[in-house]
């Protein structure tokens, strides 16, 4: 079994005792998802780092699965608003990024459904729109869509944007080498130059680096596959952390 349908069993088991339990809450929720990705041996979805709020940020992987796989927002209402209450906000403001609009009036309205945005919620925001590509509940145009719209809406986070991007480059380009679209050098660094000219946002080009490692985690694509084609690679002294 793939990393991701291994992911995607520790979030349906994690549901599952959710939905069991007598007293459904955010921290059992962020328990039971770390209990069942180390059961089930798989990083959480995650760039190079692992930050010490992975789990807590598991939670909107947790939110997805809950709402878009299983349907429990219209048959535990309750359950997801005590849950769920900050993915909810996520989901409601990656709506108003992914339609038209002027910049002002978008951002007008999301600080009304947040409250306070920071840069912290934004990139929560970018992550919930990856996940549901990653999960294969959106297209990956949608998670370009919305970083491109959040870039323009909130400058004043463009550094926190930018590192994401390359997140999101990584991402799909490891998705990529998985399927074998990527095969060699030459096929990886035409396609590390397109997505970043799509993305339309300056210096969001990750180091090959970088996209290795979130290859080895999101994938656990093997270090012979990459050695082919990062081979001659030299890390970029440009920092990928992801937010």
């Amino acid at each position: 079994m793939n990393a991701k349908r291994r992911r995607v069993k520790a979030y349906v088991n994690a549901l599952s005792d959710l939905i069991s339990s007598e007293n459904p809450s955010r921290e059992l929720a962020i328990q039971l998802v770390r209990k069942y990705l180390e059961s089930v041996g798989v990083e959480p979805f995650r760039g190079a780092s692992k930050p010490d709020d992975i789990y807590e940020k598991e939670m909107i992987s947790l939110y997805v699965v809950a709402t878009r796989g299983l349907g429990m927002d219209s048959e535990y209402r309750d359950l997801m608003n005590r849950v769920f209450d900050k993915e909810l906000t996520y989901d409601h403001t990656y709506l108003l990024l992914s339609r038209e609009g002027p910049d002002e009036s978008v951002r007008e309205e999301i600080q009304l459904v947040a409250g306070r945005v920071d840069e912290s919620y934004i990139t929560r925001v970018l992550r919930y729109a990856l996940t549901l590509y990653y999960l294969d509940f959106e297209p990956f145009e949608n998670v370009m869509k919305v970083l491109k719209k959040a870039y323009h809406v909130f400058p004043e986070y463009d550094d926190s944007i930018r590192r994401f991007a390359r997140f999101v480059i990584s991402v799909k380009m490891s998705d990529e080498i998985l399927q074998g679209i990527i095969k060699n050098r030459v096929e990886k660094e035409i396609r590390k130059q397109l997505l970043s000219l799509e993305m339309e946002i300056p210096k969001s080009t990750p180091s090959d680096d970088y996209v290795m490692k979130v290859a080895k985690v999101v994938h656990e694509i093997n270090d012979s596959t990459l050695t082919k084609i990062f081979e001659e690679t030299q890390s970029s002294k440009t920092s990928d952390t992801e937010s």
